[in-house]
Protein backbone atom coordinates (compact mmCIF):
# COMPACT_ATOMS: atom_id res chain seq x y z
CA UNK A 1 0.00 0.00 0.00
CA UNK A 2 2.95 2.11 -0.45
CA UNK A 3 6.20 3.08 -1.69
CA UNK A 4 9.68 4.03 -0.72
CA UNK A 5 12.23 6.45 -2.19
CA UNK A 6 15.42 7.48 -0.76
CA UNK A 7 15.70 11.17 0.47
CA UNK A 8 18.49 13.56 1.74
CA UNK A 9 16.76 16.67 3.85
CA UNK A 10 17.44 20.16 3.16
CA UNK A 11 19.15 22.50 5.53
CA UNK A 12 15.55 23.95 6.32
CA UNK A 13 14.00 20.72 7.04
CA UNK A 14 12.43 20.37 10.51
CA UNK A 15 13.71 16.72 11.90
CA UNK A 16 13.12 14.53 14.60
CA UNK A 17 15.89 14.60 17.49
CA UNK A 18 18.78 11.78 16.49
CA UNK A 19 17.00 11.85 12.84
CA UNK A 20 20.00 12.15 9.62
CA UNK A 21 19.89 13.80 6.55
CA UNK A 22 19.73 10.41 4.29
CA UNK A 23 16.58 8.37 5.22
CA UNK A 24 13.60 6.47 3.51
CA UNK A 25 10.66 8.59 2.51
CA UNK A 26 7.03 5.61 2.86
CA UNK A 27 4.29 7.44 0.83
CA UNK A 28 0.74 5.90 0.72
CA UNK A 29 0.22 4.93 -2.70
CA UNK A 30 -2.07 7.98 -3.91
CA UNK A 31 -4.77 5.16 -4.73
CA UNK A 32 -5.46 4.73 -1.20
CA UNK A 33 -5.51 7.90 0.06
CA UNK A 34 -9.18 8.88 0.61
CA UNK A 35 -9.15 5.53 1.63
CA UNK A 36 -9.68 5.49 5.92
CA UNK A 37 -9.20 1.90 6.21
CA UNK A 38 -5.35 2.01 4.84
CA UNK A 39 -5.01 5.81 5.80
CA UNK A 40 -5.46 4.19 9.23
CA UNK A 41 -3.38 1.26 8.56
CA UNK A 42 -0.37 3.17 7.31
CA UNK A 43 -0.87 6.18 10.67
CA UNK A 44 -1.10 3.33 12.80
CA UNK A 45 2.44 1.73 11.69
CA UNK A 46 4.19 4.67 12.01
CA UNK A 47 2.60 5.16 15.80
CA UNK A 48 3.92 1.66 16.38
CA UNK A 49 7.01 1.65 14.57
CA UNK A 50 8.19 4.52 15.98
CA UNK A 51 8.16 3.55 19.45
CA UNK A 52 10.12 0.59 18.42
CA UNK A 53 14.47 0.95 19.04
CA UNK A 54 16.61 -2.19 18.34
CA UNK A 55 19.36 -2.66 16.68
CA UNK A 56 17.91 -5.09 14.77
CA UNK A 57 14.54 -3.04 13.27
CA UNK A 58 14.41 -0.32 10.93
CA UNK A 59 13.73 3.13 13.04
CA UNK A 60 10.83 5.21 11.87
CA UNK A 61 11.71 8.99 13.01
CA UNK A 62 8.07 10.34 11.95
CA UNK A 63 4.79 10.52 10.21
CA UNK A 64 3.31 13.59 8.91
CA UNK A 65 0.65 14.89 6.09
CA UNK A 66 2.42 16.89 3.08
CA UNK A 67 -0.04 18.46 1.35
CA UNK A 68 -2.79 15.44 0.13
CA UNK A 69 -0.07 12.59 0.78
CA UNK A 70 0.76 10.75 4.05
CA UNK A 71 4.04 9.82 4.61
CA UNK A 72 6.59 8.48 7.43
CA UNK A 73 10.62 9.13 7.40
CA UNK A 74 12.65 5.95 7.92
CA UNK A 75 16.15 4.73 8.62
CA UNK A 76 18.18 4.35 5.05
CA UNK A 77 19.86 0.84 5.07
CA UNK A 78 22.13 0.95 2.30
CA UNK A 79 22.59 -3.15 1.10
CA UNK A 80 20.07 -5.71 -0.51
CA UNK A 81 16.72 -7.14 1.13
CA UNK A 82 17.76 -10.81 2.39
CA UNK A 83 15.43 -12.15 -0.57
CA UNK A 84 17.78 -10.66 -2.71
CA UNK A 85 20.45 -12.62 -1.51
CA UNK A 86 18.95 -16.03 -1.37
CA UNK A 87 17.73 -15.34 -5.39
CA UNK A 88 21.99 -14.44 -5.86
CA UNK A 89 23.11 -17.68 -4.42
CA UNK A 90 20.31 -19.69 -5.88
CA UNK A 91 21.72 -18.51 -9.55
CA UNK A 92 24.90 -19.01 -8.49
CA UNK A 93 24.57 -22.66 -7.40
CA UNK A 94 25.44 -22.95 -4.18
CA UNK A 95 23.86 -22.29 -0.70
CA UNK A 96 24.03 -19.53 1.40
CA UNK A 97 27.34 -20.04 4.16
CA UNK A 98 26.01 -21.85 7.41
CA UNK A 99 27.63 -19.87 9.63
CA UNK A 100 25.93 -16.53 7.98
CA UNK A 101 22.38 -18.19 7.63
CA UNK A 102 22.38 -19.05 11.35
CA UNK A 103 23.80 -15.39 12.28
CA UNK A 104 21.06 -13.21 10.16
CA UNK A 105 18.36 -15.75 11.71
CA UNK A 106 19.83 -15.31 15.33
CA UNK A 107 19.69 -11.22 14.81
CA UNK A 108 15.96 -11.67 13.14
CA UNK A 109 15.14 -13.60 16.70
CA UNK A 110 16.66 -10.94 19.25
CA UNK A 111 14.51 -8.26 16.92
CA UNK A 112 11.32 -10.87 17.03
CA UNK A 113 12.08 -11.53 21.12
CA UNK A 114 12.07 -7.51 21.18
CA UNK A 115 8.75 -6.95 19.87
CA UNK A 116 7.28 -9.81 21.12
CA UNK A 117 7.86 -8.37 24.44
CA UNK A 118 7.07 -4.74 23.95
CA UNK A 119 4.26 -4.10 25.48
CA UNK A 120 1.78 -1.04 23.80
CA UNK A 121 -1.27 0.24 23.84
CA UNK A 122 -3.60 1.01 26.96
CA UNK A 123 -3.43 -2.88 28.04
CA UNK A 124 0.15 -3.33 27.31
CA UNK A 125 -0.48 -5.95 24.34
CA UNK A 126 2.48 -7.73 22.98
CA UNK A 127 2.83 -7.50 19.41
CA UNK A 128 2.76 -9.67 16.14
CA UNK A 129 4.68 -8.93 12.79
CA UNK A 130 2.73 -11.11 11.15
CA UNK A 131 5.05 -10.88 7.81
CA UNK A 132 8.48 -11.99 8.62
CA UNK A 133 9.78 -12.79 4.84
CA UNK A 134 13.01 -12.27 3.63
CA UNK A 135 11.81 -9.48 1.43
CA UNK A 136 11.37 -7.53 5.22
CA UNK A 137 15.02 -8.38 6.21
CA UNK A 138 17.44 -6.26 5.28
CA UNK A 139 21.47 -6.87 5.02
CA UNK A 140 23.34 -3.70 5.29
CA UNK A 141 26.76 -3.32 2.86
CA UNK A 142 28.14 -2.54 7.00
CA UNK A 143 26.71 -6.13 8.13
CA UNK A 144 23.74 -4.99 9.78
CA UNK A 145 20.54 -7.22 9.63
CA UNK A 146 17.81 -5.21 10.32
CA UNK A 147 13.26 -6.55 10.36
CA UNK A 148 11.19 -4.03 8.14
CA UNK A 149 7.56 -3.59 7.29
CA UNK A 150 5.25 -3.97 10.19
CA UNK A 151 2.22 -2.77 8.02
CA UNK A 152 0.33 -6.11 9.41
CA UNK A 153 1.60 -6.00 12.52
CA UNK A 154 -0.94 -6.88 15.03
CA UNK A 155 -1.58 -5.31 18.66
CA UNK A 156 -4.45 -6.12 20.37
CA UNK A 157 -6.55 -3.36 20.91
CA UNK A 158 -4.70 -1.08 18.90
CA UNK A 159 -3.94 -2.70 15.50
CA UNK A 160 -6.13 -5.79 14.16
CA UNK A 161 -7.27 -6.91 10.80
CA UNK A 162 -10.20 -8.71 9.55
CA UNK A 163 -11.10 -11.76 11.95
CA UNK A 164 -9.91 -14.54 9.51
CA UNK A 165 -7.85 -12.81 7.11
CA UNK A 166 -5.03 -13.50 5.68
CA UNK A 167 -2.47 -11.04 6.34
CA UNK A 168 1.14 -11.51 5.39
CA UNK A 169 3.22 -13.57 2.64
CA UNK A 170 1.47 -17.47 2.08
CA UNK A 171 5.12 -19.01 1.78
CA UNK A 172 5.58 -17.69 5.55
CA UNK A 173 2.69 -17.88 7.15
CA UNK A 174 2.05 -20.51 9.74
CA UNK A 175 -0.66 -23.36 9.78
CA UNK A 176 -2.61 -21.36 12.08
CA UNK A 177 -2.55 -18.40 9.85
CA UNK A 178 -3.95 -20.33 6.84
CA UNK A 179 -6.53 -21.86 8.40
CA UNK A 180 -8.07 -18.43 9.32
CA UNK A 181 -6.90 -18.98 13.20
CA UNK A 182 -6.27 -16.41 15.86
CA UNK A 183 -2.44 -16.26 16.25
CA UNK A 184 0.56 -15.34 18.40
CA UNK A 185 3.88 -14.56 18.75
CA UNK A 186 4.78 -18.18 17.05
CA UNK A 187 3.80 -17.35 14.21
CA UNK A 188 6.66 -15.33 13.99
CA UNK A 189 9.01 -17.94 15.09
CA UNK A 190 7.84 -20.47 12.59
CA UNK A 191 8.35 -17.97 9.84
CA UNK A 192 11.68 -16.98 11.26
CA UNK A 193 11.91 -21.67 10.96
CA UNK A 194 11.14 -21.23 7.04
CA UNK A 195 13.83 -18.56 6.30
CA UNK A 196 16.86 -21.07 8.11
CA UNK A 197 15.46 -23.86 6.52
CA UNK A 198 15.50 -21.99 3.18
CA UNK A 199 18.79 -20.91 4.01
CA UNK A 200 20.15 -23.43 4.73
CA UNK A 201 18.53 -25.79 1.85
CA UNK A 202 18.97 -23.27 -1.08
CA UNK A 203 15.23 -23.34 -1.88
CA UNK A 204 11.52 -22.49 -0.97
CA UNK A 205 10.04 -24.83 1.90
CA UNK A 206 6.51 -23.90 0.54
CA UNK A 207 6.86 -23.51 -3.38
CA UNK A 208 3.67 -23.95 -4.84
CA UNK A 209 1.48 -23.54 -8.86
CA UNK A 210 -1.12 -21.61 -7.10
CA UNK A 211 -1.48 -19.60 -3.84
CA UNK A 212 -3.77 -22.50 -2.84
CA UNK A 213 -1.75 -25.16 -3.39
CA UNK A 214 0.62 -23.12 -1.34
CA UNK A 215 -1.74 -23.05 1.58
CA UNK A 216 -2.33 -26.52 1.63
CA UNK A 217 1.45 -27.10 1.67
CA UNK A 218 1.86 -24.90 4.75
CA UNK A 219 -1.62 -25.92 6.36
CA UNK A 220 -0.10 -29.48 6.48
CA UNK A 221 3.47 -28.12 7.53
CA UNK A 222 4.86 -31.55 5.81
CA UNK A 223 9.19 -30.78 6.52
CA UNK A 224 11.68 -32.84 4.87
CA UNK A 225 14.84 -33.27 7.38
CA UNK A 226 16.94 -30.04 5.90
CA UNK A 227 19.84 -32.40 5.62
CA UNK A 228 18.27 -33.90 2.84
CA UNK A 229 19.37 -30.95 0.73
CA UNK A 230 22.76 -29.82 3.03
CA UNK A 231 24.16 -32.41 5.00
CA UNK A 232 26.66 -29.77 5.97
CA UNK A 233 24.42 -29.17 8.41
CA UNK A 234 25.06 -30.22 11.68
CA UNK A 235 22.66 -32.77 13.07
CA UNK A 236 22.01 -30.46 16.43
CA UNK A 237 21.07 -27.47 13.87
CA UNK A 238 18.65 -29.70 11.74
CA UNK A 239 16.97 -30.46 14.86
CA UNK A 240 16.91 -26.80 16.42
CA UNK A 241 15.38 -26.29 12.34
CA UNK A 242 12.83 -28.71 13.18
CA UNK A 243 11.82 -27.68 16.30
CA UNK A 244 10.62 -24.54 14.57
CA UNK A 245 8.17 -26.14 11.77
CA UNK A 246 6.15 -28.16 13.66
CA UNK A 247 2.67 -27.95 12.79
CA UNK A 248 1.44 -27.88 15.99
CA UNK A 249 2.64 -24.83 17.61
CA UNK A 250 2.66 -26.00 21.30
CA UNK A 251 5.52 -28.09 20.04
CA UNK A 252 7.63 -25.37 18.56
CA UNK A 253 9.98 -23.12 20.35
CA UNK A 254 7.72 -21.36 22.84
CA UNK A 255 9.17 -17.79 22.34
CA UNK A 256 11.85 -16.13 20.01
CA UNK A 257 14.83 -16.24 22.59
CA UNK A 258 14.35 -19.90 23.05
CA UNK A 259 14.87 -20.34 19.36
CA UNK A 260 17.46 -17.99 19.75
CA UNK A 261 19.10 -19.31 22.69
CA UNK A 262 19.42 -23.22 21.19
CA UNK A 263 20.49 -21.74 17.14
CA UNK A 264 23.59 -20.06 19.58
CA UNK A 265 24.16 -23.34 21.46
CA UNK A 266 24.38 -25.41 17.99
CA UNK A 267 26.39 -22.68 16.15
CA UNK A 268 28.84 -23.11 18.99
CA UNK A 269 29.05 -26.35 18.38
CA UNK A 270 29.67 -26.10 14.41
CA UNK A 271 32.45 -23.48 15.58
CA UNK A 272 30.54 -20.45 13.79
CA UNK A 273 30.67 -17.17 14.11
CA UNK A 274 28.04 -15.40 15.70
CA UNK A 275 28.88 -11.48 15.16
CA UNK A 276 29.26 -10.12 11.88
CA UNK A 277 31.90 -11.84 10.50
CA UNK A 278 29.89 -14.30 9.51
CA UNK A 279 28.74 -12.24 6.67
CA UNK A 280 31.76 -11.61 5.37
CA UNK A 281 31.31 -14.03 2.58
CA UNK A 282 28.25 -11.70 1.74
CA UNK A 283 29.69 -8.53 1.84
CA UNK A 284 32.91 -9.29 -0.34
CA UNK A 285 35.21 -9.40 3.20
Amino acid sequence: MAEVYQAKARPTTQKSPGEPDDVVLKRLLPAYRNDGAYVKAFVDEAKLTVRLRHSHIVRTYRCFKAGIDYLMVQELVAGRTLAFMQEAFVKAGSAMPLSASAYITSCLLKALDYIHRAKVGENGAPIVHRDVNPANILLSVGGDVKLTDFGVAEVEGVMRGTEGALRGTIAYMSPEAVLGQAVDHRADLFAAGVILWEMFANQRLFAGNSELEMMQRVRDARVPNVLKYNPEVPDYVAAVVRKALFADRALRFQSAAEFQKALEVGARRAGWPMTVDALKPLLGG
